[in-house]
């Protein structure tokens, strides 16, 4: 694979956002920005980014260790923040390439002798998987039982860090992230899914069997916490990122229809296979480590987010976009 030398320069420390066409690496992009970083994010997939960032287009999971470490070695960035992942309609092999062989030649080339680079990679609480019933509470020290391909895939690249941060070769943190919810919000997820088809003003909604709670994190907060764990180096090698308390999966995708305000008849069909939750139980998310240790506080609640992916979903020059791609 090769890399041509078109990296922008400045005099802002330079942070890398891999994965920064996705729906979070997006905000992190922005807000890396906005906290004063020279911003390149790399992804396979072309998409606007805010004043300040920089695509550049390379499919780094298909990379060598070589590959990555020439790539490093023209953004000299100061911090790595690894956004990318496999997740949706993707097949078992490519959840192991995205989420834990990337990891593991990250890792490798940002340990390989070159210049201070802090790594900020972000994991997933379905890595803890189905507790036992006395285990009320996920906390950093709760031992793992993940129950699905996702999750254990998500779990291997992230013990490849904090291998690395525990043998002091790593400068690293994974913030493990509750499920993000907010605006723009993708189609393949199930909220912005039904705001997409609520968005075309449908008779009939048809509706996942909805059961239990999930902690529901707003996408900008996980985005402020993915920057705060930029800034600080001394930071225990795992944190839980989430809002800290679970809500009513089936009465937020009620409020989101009233949100809407279009009056559909919901149809109630299975749920698709091979979900990240599956089998996962109830999970309450400490986030105590995290709130003290970067100083953050979500600030979106569910509603807020709600309200904000409608607003991007019934946006009408987006729809005709939509329309016209698809």
């Amino acid at each position: 694979m090769d890399f041509t030398d078109d990296i922008a320069r400045s005099s802002r420390p330079a942070a890398l956002v891999v994965g920064g066409t996705g729906y979070l690496g997006r905000f992190v992009c922005a807000g890396l920005a906005e906290a004063g970083y020279e911003v390149t994010a790399v992804a396979r997939r072309a998409a606007a980014l805010p004043p300040g960032c920089h695509l550049y287009l390379a499919d780094l999971a298909a990379a060598t260790t070589a590959d990555l470490g020439r790539f490093l070695d023209l953004v000299r960035p100061r911090v790595v923040v690894n956004a990318a992942g496999a997740l949706w309609r993707v097949t078992g092999h490519d959840m192991a390439r995205s989420n834990r062989e990337l990891v593991a030649r990250l890792v490798a080339v940002i340990t390989a002798g070159r210049e201070h680079i802090r790594l900020v990679h972000l994991g997933s609480v379905y890595e803890y998987g189905a507790q036992p019933a006395g285990c009320r509470v996920l906390t950093e020290d709760t031992p793992e039982h993940p129950v699905t391909p996702y999750a254990r895939s998500k779990l291997a690249g992230t013990r490849i860090v904090t291998d690395a941060v525990a043998a002091r070769r790593l400068d690293g943190v994974v913030l493990r992230l509750s499920a993000t919810i907010g605006p723009h919000a993708p189609a393949k997820s199930l909220f912005g899914g039904l705001a997409g088809r609520l968005a075309r003003r449908p008779e009939i909604l048809e509706v996942p069997e909805l059961s239990g709670e999930r902690d529901f994190l707003d996408v900008r907060d996980a985005a402020c916490a993915v920057v705060k764990a930029v800034k600080i180096s001394a930071t225990p090698p795992v944190l839980n990122v989430a809002r800290g308390r679970p809500s009513s999966v089936a009465g937020l995708v009620d409020r989101l229809i009233r949100i809407s305000g279009v009056p559909v008849r919901t149809v109630t069909v299975p749920r698709p296979a091979g979900r990240r939750d599956a089998d996962a139980g109830p999970q309450l998310v400490d986030v105590s480590a995290a709130r003290r240790t970067l100083r953050w506080i979500p600030q979106h609640r569910p509603g807020e987010s709600l309200h904000a992916l409608w607003r991007t979903a019934s946006d009408t020059p987006a729809l005709h976009r939509r329309a016209a791609s698809g």
